[in-house]
Parts: structure tokens; C-alpha cells; sequence
């Protein structure tokens, strides 16, 4: 394993505002792969990663279910912030990206 990065240069999650879960997610994904980091580096930085009601809803998930996978925890989060909201302003924010002919100019 190569050194992993300082726990500063990890990604932190709140689970409020204009989050995305998601990029926090694929971020981790990626310090794992080009560190060899092992589950439980990641796992037991979580605590220190998510902050405010991210923070808050871990904990209590940890306290009932213990100690878990990178893979289990990655599940855990995707059921509780890809919600119906969530995927609407995903959706809106891909429909809204199309470009239009009769109302966009393109680049010259």
C-alpha cells in the first residue's frame, strides 16, 4: 500500500445543502484504487469524513449496526441520500443541459 493521502485531502460529506453524495462516493472509490487503502482505513475514518447531520445519521447507523464494509457503508449512504429529490434535480439539471437550436447560440 502506498501511503495514504492526509485525512485533510479526503472529501467531507454533510448530507445538507447542495450535497452529492454521489462525487463523495467516487472520490473515495478512487483514493482506495490508487492507494490500495484497505476497507478498514476507510471505515475508520468515516467518523472524521462526514460532518453535521451526515455525522449525526452515522453515528446512529454505527451504534446499531457495528463496525462494517467500505462496500455495506457505500449502500448505506446511497439509500439514504439518493431520494426522490435527489433524482429529480439530477434529472432536471440533465434536461436542462440540452442544447437548443431555436433559443441557444453556439459558440463561434
Amino acid at each position: 500500500m502506498k501511503e495514504a493521502p492526509q485525512l485533510k485531502e479526503w472529501p467531507t460529506f454533510t448530507g445538507e445543502g447542495e450535497y452529492d453524495h454521489m462525487s463523495f462516493l467516487k472520490t473515495i472509490d478512487m483514493l482506495q484504487e490508487d492507494y490500495a487503502i484497505p476497507d478498514e482505513l476507510i471505515t475508520a475514518r468515516l467518523h472524521s469524513l462526514f460532518e453535521k447531520s451526515a455525522k449525526r445519521w452515522y453515528y446512529g447507523i454505527r451504534e446499531t449496526n457495528g463496525k462494517n464494509t467500505w462496500s455495506w457503508w457505500k449502500q448505506e449512504i446511497i439509500t439514504k441520500w439518493a431520494n426522490d429529490a435527489w433524482k429529480n434535480k439530477i434529472e432536471n439539471a440533465f434536461e436542462n443541459s440540452f442544447f437548443h437550436s431555436d433559443k441557444d447560440k453556439p459558440l463561434t
